[in-house]
């Protein structure tokens, strides 16, 4: 990890809403702050609420008709993700203050090797709420070509100053 410590078969949870395209063009990723968990919309496997109900969707704002919508919990959250209420394996006891210090990039790592791993390697937007506005900034500095396009919600904002 980037500030040391490591870990060993961490779990990122997700969920996916849509139906990823033949050409696997048309996957949004939608990066969360610390607290969500990974249901942002209803859908018919979980037809619950999810935190993003309004935005998320047939017909809405990130249409599902449209897009394959992957929703991440971050490393390190408590909603589903390896942190610190999470069980070390080298100890058998929750990893607790002794969970490896975290980073933006981590969490932005985390969610790259995800998106590869569902088999996309290309994504056509990576949406960043809140803290998931950093992490989505740092998954693009870090990972150049993932995504073709950036929405940043709430989020901290990049500043490029030319020499």
């Amino acid at each position: 990890m980037r500030r040391g410590g490591t870990l060993t078969g961490a779990r990122i949870a997700y969920e996916t809403v849509g139906r990823l395209s033949p050409e696997r063009d048309n996957a949004v990723l939608i990066l969360t702050g610390l607290s969500p968990d990974a249901h942002a919309a209803s859908h018919p496997a979980d037809t619950g609420p999810g935190w993003w109900e309004a935005m998320v969707g047939p017909g809405k704002p990130v249409d599902t008709d449209r897009w394959y919508v992957i929703c991440l919990n971050s490393l390190g959250s408590c909603k589903g993700s390896t942190g610190p209420a999470s069980v070390d394996p080298g100890t058998g006891r929750p990893y607790g203050p002794g969970f490896p210090e975290l980073s933006m990039e981590d969490i932005a790592d985390a969610a790259a090797h995800t998106v590869r791993a569902l088999g996309v390697d290309r994504l056509a937007c990576v949406i960043g709420t809140s803290m998931g506005g950093m992490s989505a900034l740092s998954l693009l500095a870090r990972h150049p070509g993932l995504a073709r396009g950036h929405i940043n919600i709430c989020g901290a904002r990049a500043r490029c100053r030319s020499p």
